[in-house]
């Protein structure tokens, strides 16, 4: 079978070669066009009907132009396959010489730095109307003094939204045309930075800029190059990838007591680096990590002896660290990262009596008593908030064109059978609109009418997106001020959202003063906190930059266990609140043979007078 589809394939395309006039369907050209290493291509995709004669008919090119941008069409044309098809030279001349024809424009010379997205911002046009008026100029790469044609009458007829949502359609189908070349794109968003791309990619700044050109710096709306490999993650949490089958190694287990005399040797189990590429968030931990044992060290706690595995995110190579002579004698196994590589790290564990600490994974199949998890378990995680939920407010769930569904999911989940209010916010002329999304919202003119009814509310922001999220914390507090001017009564209120807002670098922060807003965190560090500001001048001494969140947590994971190695760590530990720096554990244990599982949720408030306080 298999052989007569491919007989079938090549009599079409023999047909067509030999000049026989079949075309069973015609070929609908696509609008979308990309440019790839300066040059411009349509990029087509392959339907059912489609041969090479048809579409290179369609697209007014050779046949041959076709396969020499595409070698796999040589083995035939499949559905849905992505095929990029150069667009003549003459086309882009003719569309040029239409415009200048035209008196309806205005022209634009590009300034350094300026991106096609922040063109479109500027008049309120929208990208795809750029690029249409516009078809020699490539998005990708803008010159300075270029000139650009803005049509007179799209001025003001697009939003920031809209733009964009077509520079997000425009990378998508350009990494569809340049899937096989190793390398992906990314429309860089307000606030982003080489170095927070750099560290959310897995790559050096240095690679960062052999890959792009920000000799002008790097703006909102510039499309970057990445290589293709998982992002890291950017909470603290790593999230198992195939994630194994349940395991659970019950035994019982006593675990060895050290004292001062006998070293502890340490194995330090992080993927340092994937593909080549270092980890800048697992290099952190590793530097929290040593000045923790550093600190130990200065108080007389015994020595340490560390050695650190590189497991590259790869089972077997874990497995031949564990099977290794070096490994012989481990007492304390720090890692690894993820769920899918425990197995044999908890083999070795149960047999030399050997405590494992999981120091950034929840995990969700493995059971073993030897095993420590930091990351708090999933379900205590909005146990801190029972007093927003039953504190008799009224519930309001703000949503926008672009949520955070996990949010929206676990906060659905904690709600169960609550009354609660929900809208869609939307902005556009300059006005903010709450539009009711469920049959308990009512329809409102503004914020004021659900803030002056004076009862307490909890807002909960499900908006992902930044400008979303700054734009409705500006709107909830102006409403505040307003009827505070007008001397009107205003109901008290928290703003409820998430730690991944912690990853905005734009957003008005005294809006989260302003607004009470709270969040629950696998951690926080508050810079003002004295043993914070202790671990910080150390952290910079030694490496030269601030501290992260995972430098904290290694500092953490070293003085909560190191130190535990000496004393009775399975009795000592269990129960007890630990807080080296200012997150807190309290590790606990649900059946015999189960793992220990960190309890504690860190919950953040922004009060109104400008402090913070951790719950």
């Amino acid at each position: 079978m298999k052989i007569f589809k491919r007989f079938i394939a090549a009599g079409l395309i023999f047909s067509t070669l030999s000049g026989a006039a079949v075309e069973l369907l015609p070929v609908e050209k696509s609008p979308v066009i990309v440019f790839i290493n300066g040059k411009k291509y349509y990029v087509h995709t392959v339907k059912s009907g489609d041969t090479l004669y048809s579409i290179a008919k369609a697209y007014e090119v050779g046949e041959n132009d076709i396969r020499e941008c595409n070698p796999s069409v040589g083995d035939g044309l499949r559905i849905d396959q992505t095929v990029k098809i150069p667009v003549p030279a003459s086309a882009i001349i003719k569309a040029n010489a239409e415009k200048k024809r035209k008196k309806d424009y205005i022209v634009h010379k590009v300034k350094a730095g300026q991106t096609l997205y922040a063109i479109a911002r500027d008049y309120n046009i929208s990208v795809a109307q750029l690029r249409e008026d516009n078809p020699s100029v490539n998005p990708q790469a803008l010159s300075v003094g270029e000139s650009l044609w803005i049509r007179r009458t799209a001025i003001g007829s697009s939003t920031e939204q809209q733009a964009q949502a077509e520079m997000a359609e425009y990378t998508n189908n350009l990494n569809k045309a340049t899937s096989d070349d190793g390398f992906d794109h990314h429309v860089v968003q307000p606030g982003e930075t080489i170095y927070s791309l750099s560290r959310r990619y897995g790559i050096t700044e240095a690679e960062f800029a052999q890959l792009n050109d920000v000799s002008q710096g790097l703006k909102a709306g510039a499309i970057i190059r990445i290589p293709k490999a998982k992002e890291v993650e950017q909470e603290l949490v790593a999230e198992a990838e195939n994630t194994p089958a349940q395991t659970t190694l019950n035994t019982e287990i006593t675990f060895q007591k050290l004292d001062n005399s006998q070293d502890l040797n340490i194995a330090l189990m992080l993927p340092m680096n994937i593909n080549s590429k270092p980890n800048a968030s697992y290099v952190e931990f590793y530097q929290g990590f040593l000045l923790g044992l550093d600190e130990i060290k200065q108080s007389g706690n015994g020595n340490t002896k560390l050695t650190v595995y590189n497991t590259a995110h790869d089972q077997l190579k874990v497995q031949q660290i564990v099977g290794s002579t070096m490994f012989e004698g481990t007492n304390l196994i720090v890692g690894p990262v993820y769920e899918d590589e425990l197995n044999p790290v908890l083999q070795y564990a149960h047999k030399n009596s050997v405590p494992v600490v999981s120091p950034l994974a929840n995990i969700s199949a493995v059971q073993s008593p030897a095993l420590y998890q930091l990351s708090p378990a999933p379900e205590k995680k909005y146990e801190k908030i029972g007093n927003l939920l039953d504190g008799g407010r009224d519930i309001y769930l703000i949503y926008a064109s672009s949520n955070d569904k996990e949010f929206e999911q676990e906060i659905i989940k904690e709600l169960h059978g609550r009354p609660y209010s929900a809208y869609n916010y939307s902005f556009a002329d300059q006005k903010s609109t709450f539009t009711p999304r469920n049959a308990e919202a009512r329809a409102i003119e503004s914020m004021d009418d659900i803030l002056k009814s004076e009862k307490p509310c909890l807002f909960i922001v499900l908006a992902n997106a930044e400008t979303d999220v700054d734009r409705i914390l500006g709107t909830i507090s102006s409403s505040k001020v307003a009827l505070t001017d007008r001397s009107e009564p205003s109901a008290q209120y928290v703003v409820m959202g998430t730690s991944r807002w912690g990853r905005f670098n734009n957003i008005d922060h005294t809006s989260y003063f302003n607004n009470n807003v709270v969040m629950i965190s696998t951690y926080h560090a508050k810079r003002d906190s004295k043993a914070v500001r202790d671990f910080d001048s150390r952290y910079i001494d030694a490496y030269g930059a601030l501290p992260s969140l995972y430098a904290y947590r290694g500092y953490d994971t070293a003085m909560i266990f190191c130190a535990g190695m000496r004393g009775d760590i399975e009795y000592n530990m269990l129960d007890k609140r630990y807080t080296p720096l200012q997150t807190t554990y309290k590790f606990v244990r649900g059946n015999a043979g189960e793992r220990y599982v960190n309890q504690e949720w860190v919950r953040v408030n922004y009060n109104s007078d400008y402090t913070i306080t951790i719950e």
